[in-house]
């Protein structure tokens, strides 16, 4: 499972990535989880090798856009604010599983 968290500065998004890495590792997940800033969005969806795109809070003008230029099997997803703003790797790691397993 390979799960990429954009943004548009760095700083929280790097911290929430952490928190996410630590708590699918104490669970024994095995995923790829990773923060990409903005401008690297279309090439890492080029790729086609994530299964999903989760999109900070401040990018919330972007998301049809970027979620049209989605591949068919990547979900693109909007970051609750609360979770994104609390850095909370365990609820944002859940909502990230859900999202990929629906």
């Amino acid at each position: 499972m390979k799960i990429v968290v954009a943004c548009t500065g760095g700083m929280s998004t790097d911290i929430l990535v952490d928190r996410m890495k630590k708590e699918a590792e104490s669970r024994n997940i095995a995923c790829d989880i990773q923060a990409i800033h903005r401008n690297k969005i279309e090439e890492v969806l080029s790729s086609n090798n994530i299964d999903l795109l989760l999109l900070s809070p401040q990018l919330m003008g972007e998301f049809e856009r970027i979620k049209a230029f989605a591949p068919g099997e990547t979900k693109v997803e909007m970051l609750d604010m609360v979770k994104f703003g609390a850095c909370d790797g365990h609820a944002t790691l859940n909502f990230a599983i859900d999202l990929i397993h629906e």
